[in-house]
């Protein structure tokens, strides 16, 4: 007899689990539509657009007053005169303290443009083969690299990965390029974007609103005519 109640019961409390369940989920369509609207429109103003790409050739120093320079990337379209980053990688290649025979671009180089598309901000990465132990070490120490910026194997040689960050500047149209510029052995693709402006979803609010709140009283009369109905099969 009891095992029979305590059957019952359970049946009776599986029930009421799926009832409510049940109510949740149709009360929870309440707002989707604003709420659908509201991520679109998130995702497209976080977003940003494919703009334009060049191929960075080559690197040469622009002198503005003495004692004073400033480095600048030769694309083949356009180029980019750098007011930040880069500078101790770029000595150091053009001086030879690291070897450019062994570096390689590890992947497409990433260039937000401001509104007007005549400022740049972005990284490159780049990576370094180096043939052993002395080699890593000078690495390290002439770009100030961490060691979690390399991998190797057990003979000493491996990698380093150079990753330029916080570059910035201008872009200019091209003028003639210098005979003495330092031309990398590797060329480095740039893709452009521009940050996405505000959605022109942001005019569809009010329909949406409008159309949750005309939907609302349905949802409501959906979940009361929800445990109406499970309220009827409990009782039996």
């Amino acid at each position: 007899m009891l095992f029979i109640k305590g059957m019952i019961l359970n049946n009776f409390a599986r029930k009421m689990v799926n009832g409510l369940s049940l109510v949740l989920t149709v009360l929870a369509l309440s707002g989707c539509a604003t709420k659908q609207l509201k991520n679109d429109i998130k995702e497209h103003e976080n977003g940003r657009a494919l703009y334009n790409n060049d191929v960075i050739t080559a690197a040469t120093i622009t002198e503005s007053g003495k004692e004073n320079y400033s480095w600048v990337f030769i694309g083949i379209n356009f180029d980019y005169a750098l007011t930040s980053g880069a500078g101790d990688f770029l000595r150091a290649l053009v001086t030879g303290k690291i070897d450019k025979a062994r570096i390689r671009v590890s992947e497409e180089a990433a260039f937000t443009l401001n509104k007007e598309k005549n400022q740049f901000s972005g990284e490159i990465t780049l990576k370094y083969s180096y043939r052993d132990l002395a080699e890593k070490a000078l690495i390290l120490s002439t770009l100030k690299l961490s060691e979690w910026y390399c991998t190797g194997n057990h003979k000493g040689a491996g990698e380093c990965e150079i990753r330029l960050s916080g570059l910035a500047g201008t872009i200019h149209q091209k003028t003639h390029v210098p005979a003495d510029v330092f031309r990398f052995n590797h060329p480095i693709k740039v893709n452009f974007y521009t940050n996405n402006t505000l959605s022109a979803k942001r005019l569809l609010y009010p329909v949406a609103v409008a159309t949750d709140v005309v939907l609302s009283p349905l949802y409501l009369l959906g979940g009361v005519a929800v445990l109406t109905v499970y309220g009827v099969i409990l009782l039996h």
